[in-house]
């Protein structure tokens, strides 16, 4: 879209993006996320596995309620055991990439709040099978420095503790490229924060609920809670999906640079048809590059889709490439693309559209 990111937008996807969080232990995000909904909004809410939102109240007669749900875990690993050597024996949270580990510095943190860095080793791989080789983590384990097992025992390491994959937030080529860990979907959470700031002084005819789900990475649960709390009548889901257009880019694939995505169809979820061809005029009309999306995976919006009776929801992504690994790269342009997008469409809805999407298959 020509526009730049400014530095404000900047230091929150840094700060976003490097924070830790697997699923069940997202509070390093979450806290974030509380720290810049406030003053942006009329409260903030969790539901009782962890999801957050930030609730922009509107001033209508019996609003209706609109979620806009992005999920803050990422994949990563967990203890699993400490051998007598000192090493730990850890365990994927969510569809690691393994064949990326290898090598992989990585952070430790303890359930009282310890951390170590560490990487993921193994035996070299003259030593070793080629079956060995390919399974990464069964003959790989995680090096924090600690030369026996009750040397990490009495440094608070436990079965269960937290273990992300580390990469500073980087600005490449002048800001068209931006390369982080956890893009999927901390993406979503900052578009999340900024979508609020725009949206800060505009009156809506509806109860705006902007957040954060947790546990996405491990079967899509914290969607499932949140729209149990917030119970909404229609939803937008944010979320950051694999681009495979390292080889080139043919439809719908998903390319870096080819705009925000417009998903016809995953294995979890198949739109409501004419709330996406409402976005898609929007899109249109407001020159917001896009482009068609098949996807493999799934995203919140299976669930939410599913909740109460039905709910109308629309998926609004952006393509990384490698996904699950621990250096995702976006397109600036693609980001800028879905900022616009989610405010105009946000802008745009009103009870008669509602009512037009839940009878779009009658």
């Amino acid at each position: 879209m020509g526009v730049e990111l400014t530095q404000e937008t900047l230091d929150l996807m840094r700060e976003l993006t490097e924070a830790n969080g697997i699923p069940g232990q997202e509070k390093n995000v979450t806290r974030i996320l509380k720290r810049n909904y406030q003053g942006l909004c009329d409260s903030v809410i969790y539901d009782n596995l962890g999801s957050i939102y930030a609730v922009k109240r509107s001033k209508a007669d019996d609003p209706f309620r609109v979620m806009v749900a992005a999920h803050c875990d990422e994949v990563g690993l967990m203890v699993r055991a400490i051998r007598p050597n000192g090493l730990i024996q850890a365990i994927p949270v969510g569809g690691v990439w393994e064949l990326q580990l290898l090598s992989q510095r990585v952070r430790l943190e303890t359930s009282d709040g310890r951390v170590y860095m560490g990487a993921v080793v193994s035996n070299s791989s003259k030593l070793m099978s080629q079956l060995q080789q390919e399974s990464v983590l069964q003959n790989s384990f995680c090096d924090f420095g600690f030369t026996s097992e009750q040397e990490a025992r009495d440094a608070g390491v436990m079965e269960g503790d937290m273990i992300s994959m580390q990469c500073q937030f980087t600005v490449m080529n002048g800001g068209k490229r931006l390369l982080a860990k956890a893009w999927d979907d901390r993406y979503g959470c900052i578009l999340g924060v900024e979508a609020l700031r725009e949206l800060r002084d505009c009156e809506l005819p509806f109860d705006l609920y902007i957040g954060a789900d947790v546990q996405e990475e491990v079967g899509l649960r914290g969607s499932n809670t949140a729209a149990a709390m917030i119970e909404p009548d229609l939803a937008i889901v944010l979320d950051c999906t694999a681009a495979n257009d390292v080889s080139g880019y043919v439809s719908p694939t998903g390319g870096l640079g080819e705009g925000v995505m417009v998903r016809f169809m995953d294995k979890t979820y198949v739109p409501n048809r004419t709330m996406q061809l409402d976005y898609l005029k929007l899109l249109r009309k407001n020159g917001i590059k896009y482009q068609w999306h098949q996807a493999l995976g799934g995203t919140d919006a299976g669930v939410i889709n599913l909740s109460r009776s039905g709910v109308p929801v629309l998926t609004l992504c952006i393509c990384a490439r490698g996904v699950h690994s621990s250096s995702l790269v976006i397109d600036s342009d693609d980001y800028m693309c879905a900022r616009s997008a989610l405010v105009a469409f946000i802008k745009s809805l009103d009870r008669d559209k509602l009512e037009l999407y839940r009878n779009n298959n009658r």
